[in-house]
Order: C-alpha cells, then structure tokens, then sequence
C-alpha cells in the first residue's frame, strides 16, 4: 500500500538506510513507493564531485524535492575543532563553517541546472558551536552573508538543536531557540530571507519533555519564521536506540507491528497533530533510525510507512487515501 500524505512532506531516508550498498539501492527504491514527496539529504562534505553525481543517480528520484542538512558536517567537524561552527567567534573556525554551507549551496545550484529546476528546497543550517565558543553577531554575520548567495531558490533555514542547560548534558548544546530568532531577525534587517525548523526529537531532548517541541513551533510560527517540522523521535527512558534522551532518532510509537520496537517513545501521533496545529510549516518531515541495526531492507520500509502514515493520519489524511 502506499503511504499518500499532503505535499512537502519528506523522509530523512539516510538516517534508516542500509550500510550495505546493494540492500541501500533496494531501500532507496522502496522509498520511492511510499508516496514522498522528497528526502531530508545529509550535506555530502569531502565527498568528490563524480562520486557523489554517481550516488545521487543511483538513488534519487529526479521528481524528488530535497530538504538538505549540514548536522552531520557539523558534528564531524566539531569532533576536531570545537570552535566550528557559523556562530564561531574563532574567525577560522566561522569561515570553515561557511565553506561547508557553499558546499550545500553549489549541490543546489548544480541539481538546479541539471534538472532545470529547483531541486533542494532549503538547506539546514545550525547555530554551533553555541554560547560556549560563540556569539549571537557571529551567527547574524554568517547568516547574513549566506543569504546574499545565490542558492537556486533555496531556502535557509536553522535547525533548531537542543540549547546548553545547566545541569543537563547537552545532545547539540547550541543556542536556544530565543537565540537564534533574535540571529534571524538582525539578519533580516540586512535584506536576508530565513526560517527556522523544529527537529521534534532534540526539542524534546532539550526541555525534557514532549511540549517543548509544542513551544519551540509556538515561538517560531509567532515570529513568523517557522518553515520546516522534521519529525525524529526521543524518549525518556533506556531504550533500543540507547539512553534516555539521546539524540539516536527513534522511532514514534504507535500501533502499527513495525513500530512495537518503539513502545517508549515520546512521538505519537497526538504529538505529531499538537506540534503541526502550532503553526502552518512549509516543509514536513519524517526522519528516524531503525532496530535492530541489521534489519532487513522489508522491516525499515514498514517502520518508515508507518511513521508517515502517523503524519498522514494527523494531517486529518487517510493512510492509504
């Protein structure tokens, strides 16, 4: 059966697909049974330019919209040079996070000429390293300087990561989502188009609850910047995916059989319908991980069905309609 949901809504396939290369292929190529209208990309950093045309021809749907995300380059990155990121008051580490988010830039200016049109709908940025290494003008300057790039009609977009709170080990440990609307604001008075996107999961990581997520769609459909909702799971106990409140992607519950692994998870379908009535976002996604980790290609598309088909069901959209 396939999962029909509202246009604009994408999966965060990388997160759930095979290591394998051959079960890779058959996986990407379930996806495009499901009914999406595109992928949540990973920013493919250091990968070279032939290589990369080569996997994109091998497992994308050229229909297919693209949502790109910097967070894997950026976690690598800050793994060696903490002072990385666009909020980095380190000039070196600041303008090597811009060079990463040109690399986003030239994948959606290149994918706009071969298929001639705008393939990548926003890029994904992130306010790293945060207030420990960081500032708020740093991050407007940054944000602000992107913005005057020609993107192929892309949009940018921060993704909102768990903030630092005192007391609590942080998953991301950047700037809070107050923050980061103030950035966007200051941005804007320089002529710069930019939104926000609420990852549920690492808003739910950072208050410890499943109403932050709630609140962090609030304030940024308030001040009129919320673009993009990307659905990945957390949950308050131990669970298959790791610790409590690890940032591993788990899946929502709910009574579908492929998501009994997930019991304990935070994300059900009520929080889904909760977080969308908070505001209209242009973008919705679905992006979660899948246990065990060796599960076959057949179990990841039913878990990834399943949790589009919860987005569906809040939308007021029949799974299978």
């Amino acid at each position: 059966m396939t999962t029909h949901t509202r246009p604009g809504t994408l999966l965060g396939a990388y997160a759930m697909a095979p290591k394998d290369p051959d079960q890779a292929r058959r996986f990407y190529a379930g996806v495009a049974e499901l009914g999406v209208a595109g992928l949540e990309l990973p920013l493919p950093a250091d990968v070279p330019l032939d290589a990369q045309a080569a996997w994109e021809s091998a497992h994308l749907d050229p229909a297919w919209d693209l949502l790109v995300t910097c967070i894997p380059t950026v976690m690598g990155r800050l793994g060696t040079l903490p002072e990385y990121g666009l909020s980095s008051t380190d000039e070196t580490g600041r303008i090597r996070a811009l060079a990463d988010v040109a690399q986003a830039r030239d994948l959606a200016l290149r994918l706009a000429d071969q298929h001639g049109r705008r393939r990548v709908v926003g890029i994904q940025v992130h306010s790293a390293p945060g207030p420990q290494a960081g500032s708020r003008e740093a991050l407007t300057r940054s944000l602000a300087e992107i913005a005057s790039w020609d993107l192929a009609g892309a949009e940018i977009v921060i993704e909102h990561c768990d903030a630092r709170i005192p007391g609590q080990t942080a998953a991301k440990g950047f700037w809070s989502i107050e923050d980061e609307i103030a950035a966007v604001h200051a941005a804007a008075g320089t002529g710069a188009s930019i939104g926000l996107s609420i990852n549920w999961g690492r808003s739910a990581i950072e208050g410890r609850s499943a109403h932050t997520p709630v609140a962090h769609a609030h304030a940024a459909h308030a001040a009129g910047l919320l673009r993009a909702v990307v659905f990945s799971g957390a949950s308050d106990v131990e669970t298959a995916w790791g610790p409590a409140w690890g940032d591993a992607h788990i899946a929502p519950r709910g009574p579908a059989a492929a998501l009994e692994p997930s019991a304990a998870s935070l994300l059900g379908v009520e929080e889904v319908a909760a977080t969308l009535a908070a505001g209209e976002p242009e973008l919705v996604a679905v992006k979660v991980s899948v246990r065990p980790a060796d599960a076959d290609v057949e179990t990841r598309l039913a878990v990834a069905r399943a949790a589009l088909d919860q987005v569906a069901e809040a939308q007021g959209t029949p799974a299978g309609a």
